[in-house]
C-alpha cells in the first residue's frame, strides 16, 4: 500500500538538502597558507627520501679509468677544493 502523498518535506530530506546548499556555498574563512619553514621541510623530505643525486654512467667511467690505472688525481684541485670549503664557514 501507498501511504498518503503530502507536501511536507520530511526533516531528514529537508536537512540533507541544507547541508548540500551548505557545502555549495563559498567558504568565507581565511585561505590556509602553508609557512615557508613547513614548505622548506616536506621538500627537504622528498629530497631525503628520493636520495642523493647519481649518475650511473659518470661512475661507471671513474671505475673503469682507476682499474684501468687511467685516473689521475689532481692534488692541486683537491687542495683548492679544502680550502675554499674551510674558508666558507
Amino acid at each position: 500500500m501507498i501511504g498518503p502523498v503530502t507536501s511536507k518535506v520530511s526533516v531528514s530530506v529537508a536537512n540533507a538538502q541544507k547541508d548540500v546548499l551548505k557545502k555549495a556555498e563559498p567558504s568565507l574563512e581565511a585561505p590556509k597558507v602553508v609557512k615557508p619553514e613547513a614548505q622548506s621541510m616536506s621538500l627537504a623530505a622528498a629530497l631525503a627520501q628520493k636520495g642523493p643525486p647519481f649518475d650511473a654512467e659518470r661512475i661507471a667511467v671513474l671505475k673503469e679509468a682507476i682499474a684501468s690505472g687511467v685516473y689521475k688525481i689532481d692534488l692541486t684541485s683537491i687542495a683548492n677544493g679544502v680550502i675554499r670549503f674551510g674558508s666558507a664557514k
